[in-house]
């Protein structure tokens, strides 16, 4: 999905049993990982290889490479070994020239939702010049993401951000649909209001509003 600089490139590869006793795979974790011909740690996105500004909140960004038989993710065996990384990693599953990229922010020793590309064959996209890693971890996010990044907000900002978005999106669509079957013109301005109001919220995080 992103073609990094090749001062990041890692290319440790793992013994899948291996990594099934480190995190304690259960039976179905084993059998979702049936398909699987190798998994390799391609890049390590630090200060060091990217030669940036440390910085506390992300401090490294790995990518992991899992290469399958067929053309199926093993998500319950990417998130199982997610909970036994604490940085901050992207998933890129390989099916000959196919690729499906995984990716969840991390705060803490939490992890939010998993976001995904489909299946794709196309040529990796190269990243920007960054001064950090957070820099750089906000543009990867922002590409399985609808809305873009601020240019001065920090990750922990964009994630908050996006959120609300997200939220308001839903809003503002079930409000549309509930005035849509309403019949009451007394409803339907109530309705009308309240949408108002998400889409007036929805500017203001979009940088409508200065």
């Amino acid at each position: 999905m992103f073609n990094f600089s090749t001062k990041t490139v890692v290319d440790r590869k793992f013994k899948l049993s291996d990594l099934f006793a480190q995190i304690g795979a259960s039976k179905e974790v084993k059998k979702d990982a049936a398909c699987i011909e190798k998994v390799v740690l391609t890049n390590v996105l630090s200060p060091t290889t990217l030669n940036c500004d440390p910085d506390k909140t992300v401090k490294e960004v790995y990518i992991i490479e899992i290469t399958v038989k067929d053309r199926y993710v093993p998500e319950l065996f990417i998130k199982e070994l997610d909970k036994h990384i604490k940085f901050h990693t992207l998933f890129n599953v390989r099916h000959g020239e196919w690729e499906l990229s995984m990716i969840s922010f991390k705060l803490g020793t939490s992890k939010g939702k998993y976001y995904q590309t489909n299946w794709e064959n196309e040529d990796d996209m190269d990243v920007p010049p960054v001064n950090s890693v957070p820099e750089l971890y906000k543009f990867m996010l922002s590409k399985f993401w609808k809305y873009p990044p601020f240019e001065s907000e920090s990750v922990e900002e964009y994630v908050k951000r996006y959120g609300q978005l997200v939220k308001l999106d839903f809003q503002i669509n079930a409000t549309q649909n509930a005035m849509n079957r309403e019949s009451q013109s007394k409803k339907k301005f109530e309705y009308n209001a309240r949408l108002k109001r998400y889409k007036e919220e929805r500017e203001k995080l979009l940088g409508g509003e200065k």
